[in-house]
């Protein structure tokens, strides 16, 4: 949901979860990636084959 520009919130409810469980598991994958943004964390998930 992130890579298509969702917030926190816009993909909580696409996805039926809490706000806060979207931010912790975005959070959890900028820790393991080492990234630092939003974007930054999707671009690194693309060049790593994560995402499409």
């Amino acid at each position: 949901m992130v890579a298509v520009g969702c917030g926190n919130a816009e993909a909580a409810r696409r996805l039926g979860l809490l706000p806060e469980t979207v931010k912790s598991y975005l959070r959890n994958a900028m820790r393991k990636l080492g990234t630092h943004g939003r974007m930054e964390t999707v671009v690194t998930a693309r060049r790593l084959g994560f995402l499409p």
